[in-house]
């Protein structure tokens, strides 16, 4: 189980779970997902329209007409009912997020192959509705937190079931290194800065798709950026997940975008294009394009960059892998449960493809703003944490374990993964004392009261030998 959701399978029948039912963006909430509700479909009443991060997690980079996992495109015959098989339309299916920088849009996930753009709301899409997502294993959010209704008019969102008001998913969150590296906390990976230096990390830099790997990620390498030789290109799906979906020009949280001013180093601000950054995920349906993101205002495409591969475009390496529990970062993964829904495609910016390359397609693109606090990342670390006293009583030997300051998870080692955790709790996103944040009160290694962000930073950063992993703990008691 990668996300924990719950989707809804679509079928061929003619009810409300037809592939091809279709539906203005209003009519997504007002129509589909209420009626799903009302009938208890599947013995629940708690299905929504997923936001867009959630919508491109059952999107398969390896398949397209549709891009999906046999999971969601299995035994789709005429009459089909949705308990017999699993129906997608190869089209632009609606999601719950509004475009930041024109709301009267909405963005949607084309799963003829896994682009994303937004449409006019006032549009006809399919819909699959999605139920579920608190777990261990959250996408981040979207970072959306306003609501906007067909217009593009501000609304109230009590009620409106939008991305806005759900807020669906682990809250953005970053950690700032100090090296020149960002990490993620949810997704525990660990992101090159951007500079304004006239370096390697120059936001200015462009390549071709083949020398984003042989010049930019391997001079990464090569010289050992930030201690790490293990630099590659972020897939698609890793790639769109750092965009924040409240802000436009750029569509990054203030980690990614700051200080950036004329001449400043990696170290000591984060810059980011709003322009297309590629990613190491070839095009399928036409293998000569790759996919890029676009970070003008969050679109996923693969057509619209002139000359496709040979094309040049922005880079930001990454490395690292989740180790927390979040989002899928695999481009070809299967899915796991389904219902069924509607589906045509939404008068949108964007023609799809039909069988084997391309599609172009000038997107209307969307949001962003919510920021966060970054985390570092770095998978090895030796740190040893633990130290033993042993107390003999007459003839019996008893052993205590003295946790470690910063040890949080109690695996002997102080390492990125506490740092995850504590950051992690800093938002909410973990119980004071519950596995894996089992040992609370070797949290605040700064010794300031707290157990926070900053905590976390400590630790990521003694991960990556920048400070000393002996720390002394200041006693942290769960409020």
């Amino acid at each position: 189980m990668n996300t924990g959701l719950v989707w809804e399978k679509l079928s061929n029948d003619g009810t409300v779970h037809d592939k091809d039912n279709l539906y203005t963006w209003a009519n997504a909430f007002t129509g589909h997902v209420a009626t799903l509700n009302s009938t208890n479909f599947a013995g629940h009443n708690d299905w929504r329209l997923p936001n867009v991060r959630e919508l491109l997690s059952i999107a398969n980079y390896q398949n397209i007409l549709p891009s999906v996992s046999p999971a969601f495109d299995n035994n789709c015959s005429s009459g089909c009912h949705v308990t017999t098989c699993s129906c997608t339309f190869s089209g632009d299916v609606w999601s719950s997020t509004s475009e930041a920088d024109g709301p009267s849009n909405a963005w949607f996930v084309d799963f003829q192959d896994g682009l994303v753009a937004t449409g006019s709301k006032s549009g006809t899409g399919p819909v699959r509705a999605v139920r579920g997502g608190a777990t261990a294993c959250q996408l981040p959010a979207t970072g959306q937190m306003t609501c906007w209704d067909s217009s593009g008019s501000v609304v109230a969102c009590a009620g409106t079931g939008q991305d806005g008001e759900l807020r669906e998913g682990a809250p953005l969150a970053y950690v700032d290194n100090g090296d020149g590296t960002v990490t993620d906390v949810n997704t525990g990976l660990v992101w090159e800065k951007l500079s304004n230096d006239g370096t390697v990390h120059d936001k200015d830099n462009l390549y071709t798709w083949a020398n984003a790997f042989t010049a930019h990620v391997a001079t990464l390498n090569a010289m050992s950026f930030a201690g790490r030789t293990d630099w590659r290109l972020p897939n698609v799906r890793e790639l769109q997940s750092i965009l924040d979906y409240q802000t436009t020009n750029p569509a990054v949280a203030s980690a990614f975008n700051n200080n950036c001013s004329p001449a400043c180093q990696a170290t000591t601000c984060s810059c980011t294009v709003s322009g297309n950054y590629w990613s190491s995920t070839t095009s399928v349906s036409g293998p000569s394009s790759a996919w890029f993101v676009g970070f003008l205002f969050a679109n996923v495409d693969a057509f619209s960059l002139s000359g496709g591969k040979s094309g040049t475009a922005s880079v930001r390496a990454v490395r690292g892998a989740s180790t927390s529990g979040t989002t899928t970062t695999s481009t070809s993964t299967t899915t796991t449960s389904t219902t069924q829904a509607p589906t045509p495609t939404t008068s949108t910016t964007r023609a799809p493809t039909t069988t084997t390359t391309s599609s172009t397609t000038t997107t209307t693109q969307p949001p962003t703003t919510t920021t966060a606090t970054s985390t570092p990342l770095t998978t090895t670390t030796t740190q040893p944490s633990t130290t033993t006293s042993s107390t003999t009583t007459s003839s019996t030997t008893t052993t205590t374990t003295k946790i470690a300051c910063g040890d949080v998870n109690g695996d002997g080692v102080v390492n990125i993964a506490d740092a995850l955790l504590t950051a992690q709790y800093d938002v909410d996103l973990r119980t004071c004392g519950q596995a894996p944040f089992s040992h609370p009160e070797v949290c605040d290694v700064n010794s300031d009261g707290a157990c926070n962000i900053g905590d976390a930073l400590k630790m990521a950063q003694c991960d990556v030998g920048v400070i000393s992993c002996l720390f002394t703990c200041k006693p942290f008691v769960c409020p």
